[in-house]
């Protein structure tokens, strides 16, 4: 598994492509990243591509990272996610669910240019 940041072109969100299996550790390591990316940069928009990284984590892995290690990690909820996904592609469903439920404004895409769009509301 690797993942790779950068900034938009227009500079108002940060872009992360995770490329392999997505794993609750996974998601650790680069929410860390991009949290403190986002406090530098002063940016509060993010595009997370899992295209190329489906979610082999159990639901209750899924759920401790919603409700334990986010929250352990201190993350900013004054952020707003887009995830995008595979059509087709359920494996990330129960993230959404769980992320929104522990107070986190996150939605699942399928289109980038719909991603896109509802990032730069």
């Amino acid at each position: 598994m690797s993942f790779t940041f950068f900034r938009a072109d227009n500079g108002k969100s940060i872009i992360c492509r995770v490329m392999g299996p997505m794993t609750a550790s996974t998601a650790v390591e680069f929410a860390k990243e991009m949290d403190l990316l986002s406090q530098v940069h002063k940016i509060n928009r993010f595009l997370t591509d899992v295209r190329d990284a489906p979610n082999t984590s159990s639901a209750m892995e899924n759920l401790n990272f919603t409700q334990n290690d986010m929250k352990n990690l201190d993350l900013q909820k004054n952020v707003r996610a887009a995830i995008l996904i595979r059509p087709r592609d359920r494996s990330h469903d129960f993230v959404e669910f769980a992320t929104q439920n522990a107070g986190y404004n996150v939605r699942l895409f399928d289109d980038e240019v719909a991603a896109i769009s509802w990032l730069e509301e």
